[in-house]
């Protein structure tokens, strides 16, 4: 995935409303009236929300007789969330270094001369 097309899947998720969309759509395809219902706001409100995420590749609408029934594009969300494999993001635990990130360590601290700091005029 390239950074453009993972930006506008973080673009996407950065409102609070989708965010909820997306954790409720976590739970199983829904269509659209219930997710209104579920989440307590209006199907055109509902609507506008999709749009975005449909964009960026997040959810897909299928039309099923005269309902819209929504999912989760699992795949795109969880290649977002690995950063295209360059490192991997862990929720649960301590994320590792990106692989650009410098080690310093207490040794090379203790190391580097010290700089003295001319006092400022009062």
């Amino acid at each position: 995935m390239s950074p453009e097309e993972r930006s506008k899947v973080f673009k996407a998720l950065s409102d609070p409303r989708r965010v909820e969309i997306v954790e409720q759509l976590a739970k199983g395809s829904q269509c659209g009236t219930a997710l209104a219902e579920s989440l307590g706001i209006s199907v055109a409100l509902l609507s506008h929300h999709w749009e975005v995420l449909v964009q960026a590749g997040v959810l897909k609408k299928e039309r099923q007789g005269q309902r819209r029934v929504c999912s989760l594009e699992c795949d795109r969300l969880r290649e977002a969330m690995t950063m295209g494999g360059a490192w991997e993001l862990s929720l649960a635990g301590s994320e590792p270094d990106p692989p650009h990130a410098k080690k310093r360590t207490p040794a090379k601290r203790a190391a580097r001369p010290k700089v003295k700091r001319a006092k400022q005029p009062a």
